[in-house]
């Protein structure tokens, strides 16, 4: 029967192990202290301390970076209203006037060298007004706002003047457009304003504001 080791009295390895039912061999007990001092030896190489990966920070900036690039990502908000107002432009074809007048609407296709015509109706008092109305709600010029306009006709000359207001928050002007846009906005207002053979109409011109729109 083995004794426990009085605690001020010195015994081999084994006496103690064997108090708490561990049995070892002289052999066994070596290779069991090797292994305790491997472990030990590994906490204090690591601090004594296990410490798991930081992955908090991998994890904020993983997630931080979809965020960040919807900040910097245009705002949806112009898109929606340019949107609305070509679906209202449209959906006021479908609406038969009282008193119709057919028109035939220019306007230039997507390949930016010819101009489609397309026969609609308008209410016959102030057509010319409603023809422009369409083709300048259905052009929509990406960052270019109009807060209105005015049509002039002058019947002795014959010449139809278009006054293009631009709004104060617009981010671009009209003397900024690229040849195709120039051709899809103004283009389209003076293909269909000379070809209404009932118009009588020989020429536009279109000012700024009042001013002569040079472009």
């Amino acid at each position: 029967m083995t004794r426990c080791p009085n605690p001020v009295q010195y015994r081999p390895h084994h006496t103690w192990l064997g108090c708490l039912g561990i049995n070892f061999g002289q052999r066994s007990g070596a290779i069991f202290l090797a292994l305790l001092g491997l472990l030990g030896g590994c906490a204090v190489a690591t601090g004594g301390t296990a410490t798991a990966p930081n992955t908090a920070s991998s994890n904020d900036a993983a997630i931080a970076t979809p965020f960040e690039s919807i900040a910097l990502a245009p705002s949806p908000a112009e898109a929606l209203v340019n949107a609305s107002r070509l679906m209202q432009a449209k959906a006021r074809r479908l609406v038969a006037p009282a008193d119709p007048v057919a028109v035939d609407l220019y306007t230039l296709d997507e390949r930016c060298e010819n101009y489609r015509r397309e026969p609609i109706l308008v209410p016959r008092p102030q057509s010319m007004e409603t023809t422009v109305d369409l083709i300048l709600a259905e052009q929509a010029i990406p960052e270019l706002t109009l807060s209105g306009y005015r049509t002039r006709f002058d019947p002795e000359t014959k010449i139809v003047t278009i006054d293009l207001r631009v709004a104060r928050t617009s981010r671009r002007v009209l003397q900024s457009l690229s040849v195709c846009e120039q051709k899809a906005l103004l283009g389209s207002l003076r293909e269909t304003l000379v070809n209404q053979p009932d118009w009588k109409i020989e020429s536009v011109t279109f000012t700024n504001r009042g001013t002569p729109l040079v472009l």
